[in-house]
Formats: C-alpha cells, sequence, structure tokens
C-alpha cells in the first residue's frame, strides 16, 4: 500500500468529515463512522546513545504513518469496525551508516519498508448493561495498555463487558492469538535491555503485525502451543470518590499476572488532588515454560502515587518497590506507576524507584511537562541489544534514572504538537562503558 494512497485516503476522510459534519443523525447512521490518526515522527539529528564504541551512535528515526478506522452504522445492538494501521520510512532517514540507529520502533518492519496492518476486524454487540467484542482488537486493561507509535499490540480475542450491577463492572475475554505493535523492539531491546520485563518478551523485529498464537508470542517459540490467556476483571465504584480494580490474566502453561489497584480523587476549592495504589504478582503455572526467563517462581511490585492540581499547574511523586525477582511482562502493559518513555525498570528485581512529574499548562493550548525518575540499581541481568555486537547479559553497575523536558501545543483540538528532551542513564555498560540516550523528538499528530 502506497503512503501517497493513504494520505489521500485519509485527507478525502478529513474533507469529508467536515462537509458533512451537519449532516442528520440518519444519514450518520446508513453510512457508519470513520476516524482515524495521521503521525509524523522525527528525532533530530543530535540525539545520540553513548554506548561505549570509539565511535558512538547518532540516532536517526523519522517515520510517518497512522490508521483509519470504520465502525458500521448500528443495527440492534450489533456492528462492525475494523483498523488499518500503517507505517512507512519519511524519506529523511540515513540507512547506510554504521554510526547511525534507525528507531526500528518506528516501523513494521526489518528492513524499514513501508507496511500496511489490519489491526483490527471485528463484530461487536453494545446496549445498556453488555459489550461483546469478537475478533481483533485492542484489549483497553493495565496489562496490555502502553505507549504506542503507529500500531500497539492488538489481540484477537472473544471479550465481554458486563455492568449491570451498580457501581461495578465485570469483564471475561479469552486472548487467542496476539500481534506485536510497531514499538515492541524498543520495549524489548532499549526499553527493556533484554530483560524481558518492559512489554516484550522478544525483538519482534520479523513479526510485528502478525497475529501469532500466544505461545508463541510469549515464549519467541513457534513450537510453543497453548490454551492462550483467560482474563477476569472487576471495576468497584462503590466508595465515594474511589477506584477499585482488579485484573488476572491467566496464561496458560506459562505465568499469572494479578493486577490491583485503587485511586481517590477529590478537590477543596480550587485545589484538586488524587492518591493511588498499585499491587502487581507474577507467578509462573501449569508446565512452567517461561522458567528459563524467571528469578523465582513468584514476583510482586507495588506502588503509591499522590497527585496534586491547583489552576494551572499539575505535579505528583511516585514510588513503586519490586522484590527479589523480575516480573515477566509479555502483553505490553505499563501500570507502573514510576516508569517513563525509556525506562520501565520499576519491573526488574529489587528496585525502589522514585517519580517526580509536573504538567503546567501555560496557556489554554499549550503546556510544558517535566519529569525525572530514580530508579537505583536492580539485580536483573540485561544488556544494550540495540548495539551490534550484542553483548551477553551481565549485572548492572551503577544507578539508573531518567528526565524529560517537553512541550505540548494544540494549534487546533485535533493536531497535537510534541517536542522536548529525553536523556537516560542505563544501568547497564557496553564495551565497559556506561549506556546513556539522549532524544530529541518531534511529535506531530493529528486526530480526525
Amino acid at each position: 500500500m502506497n503512503i501517497f494512497r493513504f494520505l489521500a485516503l485519509a485527507l478525502f476522510v478529513i474533507s469529508s468529515t467536515s462537509v458533512n459534519a451537519n449532516d442528520d443523525s440518519k444519514k450518520q447512521t446508513q453510512w457508519g463512522d470513520v476516524s482515524g490518526q495521521l503521525r509524523f515522527y522525527y528525532i533530530f539529528e543530535p540525539s545520540y546513545v553513548k554506548s561505549g564504541r570509539t565511535n558512538d551512535y547518532s540516532v536517526d528515526g523519522s517515520a510517518i504513518g497512522g490508521h483509519i478506522r470504520y465502525t458500521s452504522p448500528i443495527f440492534s445492538n450489533f456492528g462492525a469496525s475494523t483498523a488499518l494501521y500503517y507505517a512507512q520510512d519519511s524519506g529523511l532517514n540515513n540507512m547506510n551508516d554504521p554510526d547511525t540507529m534507525v528507531a526500528a520502533g518506528r516501523f513494521f518492519t526489518k528492513d524499514y519498508s513501508a507496511k500496511a496492518v489490519l489491526g483490527e476486524l471485528n463484530l461487536f454487540y453494545k446496549d445498556k448493561h453488555h459489550h461483546v467484542v469478537v475478533g481483533r482488537q485492542k484489549i483497553d486493561s493495565p496489562l496490555t495498555n502502553s505507549i504506542s507509535t503507529y500500531m500497539p499490540n492488538m489481540f484477537e480475542a472473544l471479550y465481554y463487558l458486563n455492568s449491570q450491577l451498580d457501581e461495578n463492572q465485570f469483564t471475561l475475554l479469552q486472548i487467542n492469538n496476539m500481534a506485536f505493535g510497531t514499538r515492541a523492539p524498543v520495549e524489548f531491546g532499549l526499553i527493556g535491555e533484554t530483560t524481558r520485563t518492559a512489554g516484550s518478551t522478544q525483538s519482534a523485529l520479523e513479526s510485528r503485525g502478525k497475529f501469532l498464537p500466544i505461545g508463541e508470542q510469549v515464549l519467541a517459540n513457534d513450537s510453543s502451543y497453548t490454551n492462550g490467556v483467560t482474563g477476569v476483571a472487576l471495576t468497584n465504584t462503590s466508595l465515594h470518590n474511589t477506584t477499585f480494580r482488579a485484573w488476572d490474566f491467566y496464561a496458560y502453561d506459562i505465568i499469572n499476572m494479578l493486577y490491583l489497584d485503587a485511586s481517590y480523587k477529590n478537590s477543596y476549592d480550587d485545589l484538586s488532588y488524587s492518591f493511588s495504589a498499585q499491587y502487581l504478582n507474577v507467578n509462573s503455572v501449569g508446565k512452567n515454560l517461561a522458567s528459563a526467563w524467571l528469578d523465582k517462581n513468584s514476583a510482586y511490585l507495588m506502588g503509591v502515587k499522590a497527585g496534586v492540581t491547583y489552576k494551572n499547574i499539575s505535579t505528583y511523586i511516585a514510588y513503586n518497590h519490586s522484590g527479589d525477582a523480575k516480573l515477566l511482562n509479555p502483553f505490553g502493559g505499563d501500570p507502573a506507576y514510576t516508569s517513563s518513555f525509556f525506562s520501565r525498570n520499576a519491573y526488574r528485581a529489587n528496585v525502589d524507584a522514585y517519580k517526580l512529574g509536573l504538567v503546567f499548562a501555560v496557556a489554554k493550548n499549550f503546556k510544558v511537562i517535566a519529569s525525572h525518575a530514580e530508579y537505583g540499581q536492580s539485580t536483573t541481568t540485561g544488556t544494550f541489544a540495540s548495539a551490534q555486537p550484542v553483548e551477553a547479559p551481565a549485572k548492572p553497575k551503577t544507578d539508573a534514572r531518567e528526565s524529560a523536558l517537553l512541550f505540548s501545543y494544540n494549534p487546533i483540538k485535533s493536531l497535537n504538537i510534541l517536542t522536548g528532551a529525553i536523556y537516560k542513564n542505563s544501568e547497564y555498560y557496553y564495551a565497559s562503558k556506561q549506556v546513556n540516550l539522549l532524544d530529541l523528538d518531534l511529535l506531530i499528530t493529528y486526530k480526525f
């Protein structure tokens, strides 16, 4: 699929949406709804990775793409939805310089060629108390939600939500196949540093966008057949200003993931405040197929977070603690309060992580976003897999941290321009020197 066709179709959709904005509901019911997103991602030339080599890497990671979603009209509470995801090189990358790292997390392919993926294709039923989705879809849960570039992880699943009881929502799902999204290699090799704790248990360089069995995706082995994942969840809001959530993912013969959190929100005059707590437990189950990657049969993470908003300033402080074993994290989820753009160290063993964050709304459409995280030094082995040759995993040698200063601007409601700098100090060394990362980004996103 050519990018020009994709853009032409997207522009046609945008103009059609504008022209028909005043159409009556009968026409909308007749033709259904079209929505989507166009995104341009560019890493500025001064970005670099200090990897310990004689010539450190410069970073080049420009890509363009997005998705278009069509949702059919609703007939007797039944409907259908499909979405096409796309990414390609912008033409600004230097593909031939051995000292340049092309950001693999912006693409679907190992050779950075253009590719389209039918990421969503499902039938659904929805009424006042029931919501059923069957087919390819995104699963909205703490164990699957993550930062996405052009396509997040997608699942072939049966999803059912029931809200029949007041102040309670029950969820049941069965996942058989999963497709890694565009950012999986980053979650494996740079964010996770091959620890298999940051959302991907393999690089997925050649399998992104392919819907494959859960066993194959989690274990990086095409002969590992399992019965997929059964999930259950409860969301309860019976206590005043308080939300309680419980999620359990049982990946047959691999692991069971139990996640709990509670949040309290309130306000006093112009001051809004919130308090949250979380707990994540991972246990090896059944045939223990992932035992080679685990420190122990059980691991846990817990955390607390407090936030305050006064007029146009929001700030928060967060803390996470993990036990003496790392937490396998294979479905792209990232609920930890202290995670940052390139660091998810809270899922590693023996971590005490702290994070401070600030959002300053300078104007109605302009925000300054700043954060700093201290992760200390874990006891989980890892390596800087983005470099060549890849070194054998080794124990951390120093404390890890990450800082960010970003600027977000919305010239119109549907258009966001995000730019700024992110600096990461890794706890791992490459060629006997600490790995550091400077990332200067420009991200332009248009939603329609």
